[in-house]
């Protein structure tokens, strides 16, 4: 090297030699110290290892332990593999995160992975029980096919041979099959198209989350909401609207067993930032919203998404929406009166939504006193409200034969409840893993929470700050709705949370919400990075200037 800088240097004027200097990495010790704050924790590293193990494990327990106790549903098989697929794809999402060198917050993305993993094996072991998958007049046979097969099942593995022949007088009787009692009702639900693609989602969740970063570590796609909010916003109102105006869609407040009107909620909340953050002067200033357009704006962004909810009865999306919207107002304008008001508006909202839906009103009346005196009530009243409250007394079930440790993946008869999977997921958790895992769930989804909003409190834009508020929203509030309604805290709603239940469109926009809190996330600790290497702060120039000489 020094021959060739001689030869390079040659005719030139040659200066001092001066000291030789070595450049290293460490010059700036708080740009190191920054660096390793955006790689992975440990803590959440050992998180993740130890939620895939036990994701693993139990999934072995229920296969080996379960199945040949209470038989299978039909394509229990293609759920194994399903799940199979599922776990590999949430491991690449976080490996291929590293490799793009992602420097947000960990957590956003670590903990929705670690609470998927604590909770697919209870619904795994739901999604194969013949009993929870058999439907209508079917339910009953299978119930009763699957309690004689637990039973043989016990004899056969508890009892030697001498004393299984004094017990069947004879060989042991063929185990019953509960699969053909319940394949001809599920053969058409899983061969529909929204029922695969339902089914596809849980598979799909983790490249819908990369695709939003990537869509989103650049401000371009979002500013979408910004400049052109109008299209994005009309287009999805009037496809909701039609869809509210299909008449079984009216009347049964889902299409085809889904409601793929949750992938809509993301929109609505970003054109509502948008809105926020180019009037949030105004709209934080009383005397402005006297203002006929700024009446008009609120109503058209802020109030009109939430009308089709209610045109089909769906009272939890719409509680979803409102809070959302109520919590994004108050974020974006800073203004607590803001938030009081909504908090009214949303109130208003709920009484109408329970006075005019006779659904919200059984709900209501079944949290406050589920076991009513039925002498007062005629013959069919009875009957109806004993189904009705079938549900509830299974939830209660559940959650106090768990105990303080739970009866283990798959076991504890959770599938008993309807909407075990969905809405009633807490009260399997609680079956299966006890009060102490129902805690521990509960502590590991409100971490979650709060290391989204603390991606929006280090937001310095109002538009993100507002809309990372607002995706956050989505995903606490059916998490609270549904934990609280599965105990009879609040009533029921019918919204499940994400990554913890199965979902279908909730899981996909979930993921897709999340992605968009990961991008915003990558960029601010990118920004922060390159002003603290321009521009370090005062008390860092002081530990750079040397050597001070008197």
């Amino acid at each position: 090297m020094s021959l060739i800088d001689r030869v390079l240097r040659r005719g030139k004027p040659v200066g001092p030699s001066g000291v030789p200097i070595n450049v290293r990495t460490h010059n700036r010790p708080e740009l190191e110290r920054r660096e390793a704050a955006m790689s992975m924790p440990g803590t959440l590293g050992l998180g993740l290892l130890i939620s895939t193990l036990f994701y693993l494990i139990a999934h072995y327990a229920v296969v080996k332990g379960v199945w040949p106790v209470h038989g299978t549903a039909p394509g229990s098989g293609g759920v194994l593999i399903r799940d199979i697929a599922s776990v590999i794809g949430w491991l690449l999402l976080v490996v291929v995160m590293r490799a793009m060198k992602y420097r947000g917050n960990w957590a956003v993305i670590v903990l929705p992975i670690v609470i998927f993993l604590m909770i697919r094996p209870s619904l795994f072991q739901i999604f194969t029980d013949p009993v929870y998958q058999a439907t209508g007049g079917t339910r009953q046979e299978a119930n009763s096919i699957k309690a004689e097969r637990s039973q043989l099942t016990t004899i056969l593995r508890a009892y030697d041979q001498e004393r299984q022949q004094q017990v069947f007088r004879g060989p042991p009787p063929e185990l019953p099959d509960p699969i053909e009692t319940v394949r001809v009702v599920t053969r058409p639900e899983r061969n529909s198209l929204l029922r695969l693609a339902s089914t596809l989602t849980v598979v799909v969740a983790p490249l819908a989350m990369l695709l939003a970063f990537m869509a989103t570590r650049r401000p371009g796609p979002l500013r979408v909401f910004r400049d052109k909010r109008v299209w994005p916003f009309l287009v999805t109102f009037l496809a909701f609207a039609a869809m509210a105006a299909i008449p079984n869609v009216r009347a049964t407040g889902k299409l085809a067993g889904m409601t793929p009107w949750e992938l809509f909620l993301p929109i609505f909340v970003g054109v509502w930032a948008a809105v926020l953050a180019d009037d949030a002067y105004n709209l934080g200033t009383p005397g402005q919203l006297i203002s006929p357009r700024r009446i008009l704006t609120i109503v058209l962004y802020g109030a009109l998404p939430v009308i089709p909810f209610l045109a089909i009865h769906d009272l939890g999306l719409s509680i979803i929406l409102a809070g959302s919207f109520a919590a994004m107002l108050l974020v974006g304008t800073r203004r607590a009166w803001w938030g009081g008001l909504m908090l009214v508006i949303w109130a208003g909202l709920v009484l109408l939504a329970f006075s005019v839906d006779e659904r919200s009103q059984t709900r209501l009346a079944l949290s406050k006193n589920p076991y009513l005196d039925l002498s007062a009530m005629t013959e069919p009243q009875r009957e109806e409200w004993a189904a009705k409250v079938h549900q509830i007394k299974l939830f209660d079930a559940n959650v106090l034969a768990g105990g303080l440790f739970g009866e283990g993946p798959g076991r504890g008869h959770a599938e008993t409840a309807p909407n075990a999977a969905d809405d009633g997921y807490i009260t399997t958790v609680a079956a299966q893993w006890g009060l102490l895992g129902a805690i521990g769930f509960v502590l590991v989804y409100t971490a979650f929470v709060i290391q989204m909003l603390a991606v929006a409190v280090r937001e310095r834009s109002a538009f993100e700050r507002s809309l990372v508020t607002g995706l956050a929203m989505l995903i606490a509030i059916p998490f609270w709705l549904s934990a609280l309604g599965g105990i009879r805290v609040v009533p029921l709603t019918g919204v499940a949370a994400a990554f913890a239940a199965h979902g279908g469109a909730k899981l996909l926009a979930s993921a897709v919400g999340v992605g968009i809190i990961a991008g915003i996330s990558h960029r601010r600790a990118v920004e922060e990075r390159l002003r603290a290497t321009a521009d370090p702060a005062p008390e860092e120039l002081l530990s750079e200037q040397g050597v001070r000489i008197r």
